[in-house]
């Protein structure tokens, strides 16, 4: 008798053993996906443009986010692109107005001045402000340390990349798919930033890049405040 309820005990510790083991399974293979999941974070200057609604439906086939670093112009001639933009969870950032590099690096307070008036345009538009900017050209060697400090106190964050398809060089989507995939093969940073343009090719060339990306298990998301911005010559700018 004492034998067999002996035989019960080591049965039933057996078989709890065996429906442990799927749970625990379980929770290591989503430990494990968590862990492996790759974040890249595509941006597009510029926009929005006469191309941004079918760049926002690919995207949103993919379920990809992205985030646009608008010009005020461009936001005041495709207002419904901006708030779709929003409504769909991408990052909203801010270009500024001219674009031209005498004028907007112009003075301490003249980059200041274009984000402001980029982020009233935007305002009227969604009826709420970004702090996320992205200067012309890239904030290194262009920007002072003056004009940083004004605009980082006045709570900007600043977003520069590490990785440029120079698709506005190319001007043709295989050519800017291949820098880029060389490009992401070799850039060794994190978070890998990747800069595109609002602009005609760019549509072909992101669905080349966003087929590499899920082949590769990399997905796309918007940029908040919370993280940590990217920035050119972050270790070169002392003495400007």
């Amino acid at each position: 008798m004492k034998k067999r309820k002996s035989l019960i005990h080591i049965l039933v510790f057996i078989l709890c053993v065996i429906l442990s083991v799927p749970s625990i399974f379980t929770k290591e293979t989503q430990s494990k996906a968590v862990d492996e999941r790759k974040v890249l974070y595509l941006t597009f200057d510029d926009g929005p443009s006469e191309y941004t609604e079918r760049l926002l439906d690919l995207l949103d086939k993919h379920h990809m986010k992205a985030t646009f670093f608008m010009l005020k112009e461009s936001m005041e001639n495709y207002p419904g692109s901006v708030k779709r933009m929003r409504d769909e969870g991408h990052g909203i950032g801010l270009h500024g107005v001219s674009h031209e590099k005498n004028i907007f690096y112009n003075g301490t307070r003249g980059p200041l001045k274009e984000m402001e008036y980029a982020n009233s345009a935007l305002e009227k538009i969604v009826g709420c402000r970004t702090m996320l900017i992205r200067t012309p050209y890239g904030s290194y060697p262009y920007l002072s340390t003056a004009q940083l400090k004004t605009l980082t106190s006045h709570e900007y964050i600043i977003w520069d990349w590490n990785i440029d398809s120079r698709d506005w060089s190319y001007r043709n989507p295989q050519k800017t798919y291949c820098a880029t995939i060389k490009l992401m093969n070799t850039c060794q940073k994190q978070p890998k930033v990747i800069l595109f343009h609002d602009i005609s090719h760019v549509l072909e060339t992101m669905e080349l890049f966003i087929d590499w990306m899920e082949e590769k298990g990399y997905t796309s998301e918007a940029i908040t405040p919370q993280l940590n911005p990217v920035r050119l010559g972050q270790n070169k700018r002392k003495g400007r």
